[in-house]
């Protein structure tokens, strides 16, 4: 409750100084949504989960930003909640973990033709709601983001790396063996804004 509580300040001072400096400047505010693939960094593993079942990695994010733009330099802080699935494969049987958690993304871009193509990066943050892993995260952890956008009008599209920087650690027992494995979550993201 403590953790919710915290999100909810934090956006009301996000939504309140984005409508500030709405009033004073062309820039603004959004609606954001979309679809996020994870993987553990496995590639060859992950591939096959793949080829098994496209569907099985995906999630969904949905949330807010502000967008300010400084010359061909623009900022965009996000907060959004995020939901997926990672599928780990031990000793080949496969755990489904879930997760749920707000994203606290700090983006730096700079617009290349316009402001309709970007590319932005930046730090992370994320706050754990649900999380099937136990691990050194705790109910905060760190990552960064790079992409590239695409904008036309007040409609936009970003396609993200996202990585999360402390190792985490997953258990799994069977009936003989207690395995841990160490793993960094990653995830695409594809996403939809709407700027307002």
């Amino acid at each position: 409750m403590k953790n919710v509580l915290l999100v909810l300040v934090f956006l009301c001072g996000f939504l309140g100084a984005t409508s500030s400096v709405q009033a004073q400047t062309s820039n603004g505010f959004g609606l954001k949504a979309g679809f996020n693939y994870s993987y553990n960094g496995s590639y060859f593993r992950d591939a096959q989960l793949i080829f098994g079942d496209p569907l099985d990695n995906m999630g969904y994010h949905v949330g807010v930003f502000g967008k300010y733009h400084l010359g061909p330099v623009f900022v965009k802080p996000e907060i959004y909640f995020t939901n997926f699935v990672t599928n780990v494969v031990e000793q080949g049987v496969e755990n489904r973990l879930i997760t749920r958690r707000f994203d606290l993304p700090f983006l730096v871009g700079v617009n290349l033709i316009g402001r309709t193509l970007s590319v932005f990066g930046g730090p992370s943050g994320h706050l754990f709601l649900r999380d099937d892993i136990t691990g050194d995260g705790g109910e905060f952890n760190a990552g960064f983001q790079v992409g590239v956008g695409l904008n036309f009008g007040r409609l936009g599209l970003d396609l993200r790396f996202e990585r999360i920087l402390n190792a985490q650690q997953v258990s799994f027992s069977d009936a003989v063996d207690f395995n841990t494995t160490d793993f960094r979550f990653q995830q695409l993201e594809l996403g939809i804004s709407l700027n307002f």
